[in-house]
């Protein structure tokens, strides 16, 4: 995957990323442009309440254009990668080009990926990795999927059984047991492993926050630039934090994760109550309710609470 030429919005942009300012942490917001829907609007504006407010902290958000003339075109806040709008391989790709501009142009300790829905702590999270490695550590809210094939289902029972421990009547959704087994045969192509399903439980870091060491980075982007083969692979074409998460497992034998669902939490209700320590925030009551209006509320109420409390969307 190549990132050949750069283009900036004006000359004043240009001119800013001429000397290679050192951040703390860079965060990459995934955005799209949602004609006619509100929630994107509203996300968009708590992010930009207080996404530039730390000066050791950069942040951009992330869009696919496939109408751009350069491979990466950079405004005031935003970066954007000449491909088409889609969950896969677009969110990837975009993904990828902000990692490579920010690489390229900045020094910086950590890299955090989140999302437009997503909101974090940002305080929080910087006393929060005071006390961490700089170097070959990977932060998230693991998450978790089984090998399986139709002919192996044994991670399968054995991830259902775990749930049972705690919820007699936990269940996996058959749509998800079809997602794991298209994605376990596109890791085992990656991997040139056709017996991966031997390997059972495959853990990765969650799409809406996960955080990378510089040096992790700089691995990850050698070799999916200097991969030939990597565009035409399958591993593009599921989800992105599953994908990124072969990838790194498989160019770096050994990193640090940090797991940090203590530390965060996932919206799926009106709520009012969160931690002291909390560094993450998941707003995703549309999984349950089909639509977003919780989740603005709940967005708002936030930025109300730690940032601004005059804050409207």
């Amino acid at each position: 995957m190549k990132f050949k030429t750069i283009s900036y919005e004006n000359e004043e942009i240009a001119n800013e990323y001429k000397e290679k300012k050192y951040y703390k942490l860079i965060i990459l917001i995934i955005a799209s442009h949602g004609e006619g829907q509100t929630h994107y609007d509203v996300f968009k504006k708590c992010w930009e309440e207080y996404m530039n407010r730390f000066p050791e902290v950069k942040c951009f958000f992330l869009y696919s254009d496939e109408n751009i003339e350069s491979d990466i075109f950079v405004n005031v806040n935003s970066i954007t990668h000449k491909s088409k709008e889609s969950l896969a391989p677009g969110i990837l790709h975009k993904t990828n080009a902000g990692k490579y501009f920010c690489h390229k142009k900045f020094k910086y300790d950590f890299l955090l990926r989140t999302n437009l829905s997503s909101f974090i702590h940002i305080p929080n999270l910087l006393k929060y990795l005071e006390t961490k490695t700089r170097v070959n550590i990977a932060i998230s809210n693991l998450e978790i999927m089984g090998f399986i094939s139709d002919d192996n289902m044994k991670a399968y029972d054995k991830i259902i059984s775990d749930l049972r421990k705690s919820n007699p009547k936990a269940g996996i959704a058959p749509q998800t047991i079809e997602n794991w087994k298209h994605f376990t045969k596109a890791i085992g192509k990656y991997y040139n492993n056709p017996n991966i399903e031997q390997v059972q439980i495959f853990h990765f870091l969650a799409g809406s926050f996960y955080i990378l060491s510089r040096d992790l980075v700089t691995k990850y982007l050698y070799n999916i630039i200097n991969d030939d083969n990597f565009i035409n692979n399958d591993i593009i074409h599921i989800p992105d934090d599953v994908s990124i998460s072969a990838i790194l497992q498989k160019i770096t034998h050994s990193f640090l994760v940090n797991n940090t669902n203590s530390q965060s939490k996932i919206c799926n209700k009106l709520e009012t109550e969160y931690s002291e320590d909390l560094i993450h925030i998941r707003n995703r009551t549309d999984m349950y309710y089909g639509n977003r209006l919780l989740d603005m509320q709940n967005m708002t109420n936030q930025i109300k609470k730690y940032y601004n409390p005059n804050f409207e969307a």
